[in-house]
């Protein structure tokens, strides 16, 4: 399966701690992670290490799309510029966890690159040719009383033509994700595989020209840019914190209706330890989150994107609507919490948790239509 992701990448610098720290006090850490960040990065990330798992099925549970291709079979390595989708693009049938996302120069971009590689996931790096600045870089220190984090964010100037043009190459995507953290970036992932009418006096064009693949928007927070956007959205997973202008606190309905006003019907909400609830073509409910001994909740959000994401390139690779999200959540979920049960963004994409997630999410294909996750009788997303 391929999928499209678009947005930030950072340099995560993670340090843990087993005290709360004195801020005048050096303190050395008892674990650490460095690796590439970012809401759209670790939800690629995710997507790349869903695929594995599947790839390891038994070939009568992976058929029809679960993962008969491979991310790490070679097909994963980092490719920067308009050429980055060329090589490879055609004839090999492999699935691709894809980034679009804009590093910046330097070392600690060449280790980024490096990163994203050995995580499977296939760059196309967009930065502009007159920036010289480095990564954005977060650094993050983890301990029993909570979390402290110091980011740079979006700081890379990136070219959405060399975006474009990347793109123009690529297979067709059955899922493409954006964070909106690079307004530019997400426009060039949000109208990829569309063909919007020629008439320059159309002005509903490109809004109408529609897809074969959903297009998800990872909503962690509201961002002034996001406007224009919204149209080109199919399915917004926001989280509590996603406030729109003039909702100073408001409640899930409230946005939904929100985004229902850009043509969005179809909107998941996540509550951390909480229900998730969602709005879904007329309907609306929740899915209850089972409680977890997290040793890190760093990247869980990152990581529910992914696995939906993934849930929905798998739905459309065997042909099916998803006429009810709640297995679709239920997954999501689980994967998220397999990523918490570990330090760091990294360690939870091998486990054996992880592995039985997928298995038990393709399963529930295979039994047939009255067996689709969330339909009736059909398996609980365990």
């Amino acid at each position: 399966m391929n999928g499209l992701f678009a947005g930030l990448t950072t340099l995560d610098v993670i340090h843990a701690l087993d005290h709360v720290p004195d801020p005048t006090v050096k303190v050395t850490s008892t674990d650490h992670v460095m690796a590439a960040g970012g809401p759209a990065t670790n939800a690629a990330i995710a997507f790349a290490a869903l695929e594995r798992a599947a790839g390891r099925l038994r070939p009568s549970t992976g058929a029809a799309g679960a993962g008969n291709a491979r991310a790490e079979d070679g097909d994963g390595a980092a490719a920067p510029g308009a050429g980055a989708l060329e090589a490879g693009a055609e004839g090999s049938g492999r699935s691709r966890a894809v980034l679009l996302s804009a590093l910046g120069a330097g070392a600690a971009a060449e280790f980024l690159r490096a990163d994203l590689a050995e995580a499977g996931v296939r760059l196309v790096d967009a930065t502009a040719a007159s920036n010289s600045s480095g990564p954005a870089v977060s650094g993050i220190i983890e301990h029993p009383g909570g979390r402290m984090v110091a980011s740079t964010n979006a700081r890379v100037e990136a070219d959405p033509a060399l975006a474009r043009r990347a793109l123009e190459s690529a297979r067709p995507w059955d899922v493409v994700l954006v964070d909106g953290h690079n307004p530019g970036l997400a426009q060039s992932a949000l109208t990829a595989g569309t063909h919007p009418a020629t008439d320059p006096d159309d002005p509903f064009a490109e809004l109408e020209a529609r897809p074969a693949h959903l297009r998800v928007l990872d909503g962690g927070s509201w961002k002034d840019w996001f406007t224009p956007l919204l149209g080109l959205v199919d399915v917004a997973v926001v989280s509590a914190d996603f406030a729109p202008p003039l909702l100073r606190a408001p409640d899930g309905a409230q946005v939904a209706g929100f985004l229902r006003g850009f043509g969005i019907t179809r909107t998941v909400r996540t509550q951390g330890p909480g229900p998730v609830q969602f709005w879904w073509d007329g309907r609306s409910g929740e899915v209850e989150v089972e409680p977890v001994d997290a040793a890190s909740t760093l990247g869980a959000g990152d990581a529910f994107h992914g696995a939906f994401a993934w849930g929905c390139a798998r739905y459309r690779r065997v042909g099916a609507p998803i006429s009810d999200p709640r297995g679709l959540i239920r997954f999501a979920s689980a994967v998220a919490r397999v990523s918490v049960a570990s330090f760091g963004t990294r360690r939870w994409l091998s486990s054996p948790e992880l592995q039985r997630c997928v298995e038990s999410f393709v399963e529930s294909f295979e039994a047939g239509p009255a067996a689709e996750p969330g339909g009736p009788g059909g398996a609980p997303g365990r």
